[in-house]
């Protein structure tokens, strides 16, 4: 799960509600897709990260949701030992989480303790 970490910039961005597919969860990136939010897949640079559950109001569902912006730090676990700082990984399937694999990666990260299953930290450039 992404969660903030530290913000460069003091302001907190606005929570944003916003319509999106079924299925997403706390914490989960997410893309712009057809006007809503989707899941992001493991290269795609998301433009979202979810805030809460999702609520349906007639027959779409809204979710809160922050924009991902280069200024602001995640926490997120990691699937395998990252093991440089400044490596570019992707994300997990589930898009909760990041891979070790850094072939079109879009996660920067800015600490590691080179261990799997542990939380690294970085941010979407």
């Amino acid at each position: 799960m992404f969660n903030v970490y530290s913000r460069e910039i003091a302001d907190v961005e606005p929570i944003l509600i916003l319509k999106g597919a079924a299925g997403l969860s706390l914490g989960m990136a997410a893309k712009m897709t057809a006007g809503q939010l989707g899941k992001a897949g493991p290269t795609d640079k998301p433009t979202h990260i979810i805030m809460g559950p999702g609520k349906t109001v007639d027959s779409d569902v809204l979710y809160p949701a922050i924009r991902v912006l280069p200024t602001t730090i995640f926490a997120v676990p990691s699937s395998g030992a990252v093991g440089t700082v400044g490596k570019v990984v992707t994300l997990g399937a589930d898009a909760l989480s990041v891979t070790n694999t850094d072939t079109s990666g879009v996660f920067t990260v800015t600490y590691t303790e080179n261990k799997a299953n542990t939380l690294v930290l970085g941010y979407f450039a």
